[in-house]
C-alpha cells in the first residue's frame, strides 16, 4: 500500500492506493498541514511525496507521519527518469509537481503533450515525443499567476482596481469581468501559442488540463482545440505512483 501526497500552495491532496485499487483520496488546506489529517489502520509501504509549498511544511508533514514505519521519500525533479528526459536548464529546479505531472503524461500517453495546470499558478508546459525511441523529453514552459494571485495582485496594488466575482464577457462592460475575462485569455492565448509550438514539430498532440480552474479554461478554449484536450485531475498523485512503481 502507498500513500501519495501531493502539498501544493493552497491545497494538499493524497491518496491510499495499492497497484490496482484506491482506498482513500482527499484533500485539505495547506494551511492546516499541522492537523491530523492521516489515521488509518492500513499497513504502509512506502510514502511518496510532493512538495512546492516550502521547507516548512515539509518539516511540520515529517512530525505527522514520523509513526509510519516505512520509507518517506520527498520527491525531486531528475535529468531522466524512465522514458522521460528533462530538458530544463537546471534539470533539479523544476518544479516538482511539473515533474511528475510530465512523468505521469509520458507514462498515459505516447504522443506530443501541453500540459496545463490551472491552480494557484498556471503552468503550461511542452511534452515532445520521439516515436523511434519511444521517449518523452520536457521541453520548458511558462508560470503564469493563477486567477486568485491576478486579482489580489490587481487588489492591492492599484487604487482603481478593487472588484467582486467577474464572468468572462467580451468585451468586459465592468471592472470583475475585465480582470475574469483578461485572466482566461491570458492562458488561452500561452495554451494557443504552446500548441502551435508543438504542431510544428507533431501532428499528433493531446492538451491536457488539470487544476482547480480547469474547467473554467476549458469552458472558453476554441472547438478547434477542444478535440485536442482531456482533463486529468489528479496528475501529480499519479505521476508519484508512476514513481512507486519504478
Amino acid at each position: 500500500m502507498f500513500l501519495l501526497i501531493d502539498i501544493g500552495n493552497t491545497k494538499t491532496k493524497w491518496m491510499l492506493r495499492d497497484n490496482k485499487s484506491i482506498y482513500k483520496h482527499d484533500s485539505f488546506l495547506t494551511e492546516d498541514i499541522d492537523q491530523d489529517h492521516f489515521e488509518f489502520d492500513e499497513k504502509i509501504r512506502k510514502i511518496l511525496i510532493s512538495n512546492v509549498a516550502g521547507f516548512e511544511k515539509e518539516a511540520i508533514l515529517k512530525i505527522k507521519l514520523k509513526n509510519f514505519s516505512c520509507p518517506i521519500e520527498f520527491i525531486k525533479a531528475h535529468k531522466k527518469l524512465n522514458h522521460l528526459i528533462n530538458n530544463y536548464q537546471d534539470a533539479t529546479k523544476l518544479g516538482t509537481d511539473r515533474w511528475l505531472s510530465a512523468l505521469s503524461v509520458s507514462h498515459d500517453i505516447q504522443k506530443t503533450a501541453v500540459i496545463v495546470s490551472v491552480g494557484t499558478a498556471v503552468t503550461i508546459d511542452y511534452l515532445s515525443f520521439d516515436e523511434k525511441e519511444s521517449q518523452h523529453t520536457f521541453e520548458g514552459g511558462v508560470i503564469l499567476p493563477g486567477l486568485h494571485l491576478t486579482k489580489n495582485a490587481l487588489e492591492n496594488n492599484t487604487a482603481d482596481l478593487k472588484n467582486g466575482e467577474g464572468v468572462f464577457q467580451m468585451p468586459p462592460i465592468n471592472t470583475a469581468n475585465a480582470i475574469q475575462s483578461g485572466f482566461i485569455l491570458s492562458v488561452l492565448g500561452n495554451i494557443k501559442y504552446f500548441f502551435e509550438l508543438a504542431s510544428s514539430k507533431s501532428k499528433d498532440i493531446k492538451i491536457i488540463l488539470s487544476g482547480g480552474d480547469a474547467e473554467l479554461i476549458h469552458q472558453h478554449m476554441d472547438e478547434d482545440l477542444k478535440k485536442y484536450f482531456s482533463i486529468k485531475k489528479d496528475l501529480v498523485l499519479e505521476g508519484l505512483f508512476v514513481i512507486a512503481n519504478l
